[in-house]
């Protein structure tokens, strides 16, 4: 039993991390959005930073597709092709595909040192 909280208190502690670094970086988290914590990354690049991470959400392609659209645009994003935003130098890669286990969606930000 006690090793079933330590896993429940790090996968916790790890999505917090993730929801709290898209936060501070104003990138919304659609509600709903389950973390899949075997495919989250954080790394540091000669010209900055990259941190992505998958999740999976009840909701259909559509309606992830439509919200982050709208959303991206309001907060000054610009589509560059399908799945690529941009923003001044930051870039947004935005993968979602039908799954199995719902709706699967790929968050990549890389955005250069300041």
């Amino acid at each position: 039993m006690k090793k079933i909280w330590i896993v429940i208190c790090c996968v916790f502690l790890a999505f917090n991390a993730y929801a709290e670094f898209f936060g501070e970086t104003d990138i919304p988290l659609m509600d709903g959005l389950r973390i899949d914590e075997s495919d989250t990354f954080s790394f540091d690049v000669p010209a900055g930073q990259i941190v992505g991470f998958s999740a999976t959400t009840k909701k259909s392609v559509r309606e992830v597709q439509e919200f982050y659209q709208d959303a991206l645009t309001e907060l000054g994003w610009k589509k560059k092709a399908v799945s690529l935003y941009q923003r001044d130098q930051d870039e947004l890669t935005l993968q979602i595909t039908s799954g199995r286990k719902g709706t699967l969606v790929k968050i990549q930000y890389a955005f250069p040192n300041r």
